[in-house]
């Protein structure tokens, strides 16, 4: 019988679209932070963006390199500004950043009913490649903080799926061996190994059931209703 439920997020819990690409965002955000002293074009900014995250993941020794967003933007405001800025003013930026990129943000159906029952039962965490720095006030916005008071979050540690390494993190930080818990993701690319690795069974969300690298997904569901009985299976 398992004993814990570990949770992925974007496209798992949480049903989301963004658009990087789009002008307008850096037209917005240039002119933001114009008002902190920081004097870059758009276009100066989007490269600046872009070229940061490359050179964040081509510095990196990860096999699965992670890039932490925070640190683009406070190199960025450094370069272009005049001066040194607060842990604040810096997350204020990326946060407006990422808000200006969103164009549909929720949770899939039944997620907060199956979230209730089964918090009740297991003992539940995320395992999410995940921005700190806006990732934790989502998790407040979608209303799950009170479900996930142990949260796995790859930019914090520099590495991301399917590095088995933030499975083993989580399962350590709630007592549980890995062939007691299993893990709800909707990326057979990422998901599915990283959790095998681990030693975890793997259910996947919104997706058929296939094989990835010689490994499967032990059951499939398209909806969360559906969720609680597959827990209770006997892989």
């Amino acid at each position: 019988m398992k004993k814990a439920v570990l949770f992925d997020l974007y496209g798992t819990l949480i049903d989301i679209r963004t658009d990087e690409d789009d002008p307008w965002v850096y037209q917005m955000l240039s002119r933001f932070l114009s008002y902190h002293a920081v004097k870059i074009r758009p276009e100066e900014l989007k490269d600046a963006f872009v070229s940061g995250v490359k050179e964040h993941l081509k510095k990196s020794s990860e096999a699965c390199p992670e890039v932490d967003v925070y640190a683009v933007f406070k190199n960025i405001m450094r370069r272009y500004g005049g001066g040194s800025y607060s842990e604040c003013s810096i997350s204020d930026v990326v946060v407006l950043f990422r808000s200006l990129t969103i164009r549909s943000f929720g949770l899939f159906p039944n997620v907060k009913e199956m979230l209730e029952s089964i918090s009740a039962k297991y003992r539940i965490a995320l395992v999410s490649d995940a921005q700190w720095v806006f990732t934790e006030p989502e998790i407040v916005t979608a209303g799950l903080e009170r479900f996930f008071e142990h949260r796995v979050l790859s930019s914090r540690f520099g590495f991301k799926k399917p590095d088995r390494r933030l499975f083993d993190i989580a399962l350590g930080k709630i007592g549980v061996k890995a062939a007691d818990a299993l893990y709800v993701g909707d990326n057979p690319y990422r998901d599915l190994p990283g959790a095998k690795n681990a030693g975890m069974d793997f259910v996947l969300f919104r997706n058929e059931q296939r094989e990835y690298n010689g490994l499967k997904p032990d059951a499939c569901f398209y909806d969360y209703s559906e969720l609680e009985d597959l827990i209770t299976r006997e892989f």
